[in-house]
């Protein structure tokens, strides 16, 4: 079949491309990632796409990156799609944070995808994963200890993130290539076998294909396929329990009832957490079946808190098992009354309007995420950010200021969401804290002229 007809039959089988979205494609000017650049560029017209590519330097090969943009700049004009340049010292980050290479320079990737998505408005962001690299995932995830559903490999669509090509080989991309008579750049880092993708990749899969089976590839990929029918038949049947027992926060925290949770069969209960764990770690780090049941065992006799590997965290709080990232959320951004804006790390949609002054408006909303106020008693710029150290306000109706902690504590909100708590300030200082308070001085009165009314509407 052709390849690009097999990218057009796998993505409308898996719901991957529909008409006029907006595509940011991961492009490093490999051969994986131009020959996704050029698929996608000639279904610009089928499916009406809004196609942009971003290029991240990671500073590791300095010459050789430079040539690297060069040359996915010059892709980029020739096919008329904008590039997005970025860089960053990806080896400092590691040295900073205490991680391995790879994995830091996997999540500024996808830290990167998805803010340039918000920023710019993308609804999809294009990877160039292929069956290669499904078997290397799948072969990664045997080594370290993965059940069933681990053996199902890359999904095809995960939130934003898309792999158009998941069901074409690398021998298939090659040729691809050369009959288009398309160039692209190696990466010589791809055969330094002390990364263990390319260890996998480059020692492992020939020796198993020379020793075992010459067709190991797809005997892993008729593996995956028997197992994902099953799985997905027994995921159905989680789903019915996942939607009575679990619920996700605004900062994509998972909440999950204690009470429902025990209740449960064991492998319910793994499945549960497998899956919760899925969305909060990277996939690289797809948590395995020593890591599901030490979580499990500790929920069952009552420990209050562990943590697990992925920097995430479990912690029990108010009957609820509560599991989320060890790094707070921390937000900053500037905002303008003529805006609707989404937020980045927490799912919220901002948008803001100017009314006359009613009776309503009078009313002051207290809480809620509607809030009103006085548009002259405000100085702009308006930022929305997290709680700091020392924040105070003065609660409406009150006479003295109070510290937005010691507020949050009165009202019994758990130091696990409160890095999900945004608060609105302007030149003078805070004037709202969302979805609780409004400060004093910003209320709307009887020498109000025109109100400010700001939403925050949860985005799903």
């Amino acid at each position: 079949m052709d390849l690009l007809q097999k990218v057009i039959s796998f993505s409308e089988e898996n719901i991957l491309i529909t008409q006029h979205d907006s595509i940011l494609v991961a492009l490093s000017g490999g051969a994986d990632s131009v020959t996704l650049l050029h698929l996608l560029a000639r279904l610009r017209k089928k499916y009406n796409l809004t196609i942009s590519a971003v290029y991240l330097n990671h500073q590791l090969r300095k010459k050789a990156a430079e040539q690297e943009e060069i040359f996915c700049q010059k892709i980029c004009d020739n096919l008329d799609i904008e590039l997005h340049l970025t860089s960053i010292d990806i080896a400092s980050l590691a040295k900073k944070n205490k991680k391995g290479i790879e994995e830091t320079a996997r999540e500024q990737r996808y830290e990167l995808f998805e803010t340039l998505a918000y920023e710019y408005g993308y609804n999809k962001i294009a990877l160039g994963h292929h069956q290669n690299d499904q078997v290397e995932t799948i072969l990664f995830r045997i080594f370290r200890g993965t059940g069933k559903t681990g053996l199902k490999g890359i999904r095809p669509k995960r939130d934003i993130f898309i792999r158009p090509m998941l069901s074409i080989s690398k021998d298939e991309i090659l040729m691809y290539l050369k009959s288009q008579n398309l160039r692209f750049c190696e990466d010589a880092s791809n055969k330094d076998s002390i990364f263990k993708r390319n260890y996998i990749r480059n020692k492992l899969i020939p020796l198993l294909k020379t020793n075992l089976n010459r067709s190991v590839e797809k005997a892993i990929l008729n593996l995956s396929d028997t197992i994902t029918e099953e799985e997905n038949f027994l995921e159905s049947i989680v789903e019915k329990k996942a939607k009575k027992i679990l619920t996700l926060s605004v900062g994509n925290k998972i909440i999950l009832k204690k009470e429902l949770y025990l209740k449960c069969d064991r492998w319910i209960r793994r499945r549960l957490l497998r899956n919760s764990l899925g969305h909060l770690a990277p996939e690289t780090l797809f948590p395995d079946k020593e890591t599901v049941d030490r979580l499990d065992n500790a929920i069952i006799s009552g420990k209050k808190s562990i943590s697990i590997p992925g920097k995430l965290e479990m912690c029990l709080a108010n009957e609820t098992i509560v599991l989320y990232p060890r790094k707070k959320i921390k937000i900053k951004q500037r905002y303008s009354i003529t805006d609707c804006c989404y937020l980045n790390k927490i799912n919220y949609i901002v948008s803001s309007r100017l009314r006359k002054k009613t009776n309503q408006s009078l009313q002051n909303n207290k809480k809620g995420m509607i809030g009103r106020f006085d548009l002259a008693k405000l100085e702009e710029p308006l930022y929305i950010r997290s709680i700091e150290d020392g924040d105070r306000f003065r609660p409406l109706g009150m006479k003295g200021s109070k510290k937005v902690g010691n507020y949050l504590t009165d009202k019994k909100i758990h130091r696990l969401f409160r890095d999900e708590i945004l608060l609105l300030t302007d030149q003078k200082g805070l004037f709202w804290v969302v979805g609780h308070e409004i400060d004093e001085r910003a209320k709307v009165d009887n020498n109000t002229t025109e109100v400010l009314e700001i939403e925050f509407k949860r985005r799903k």
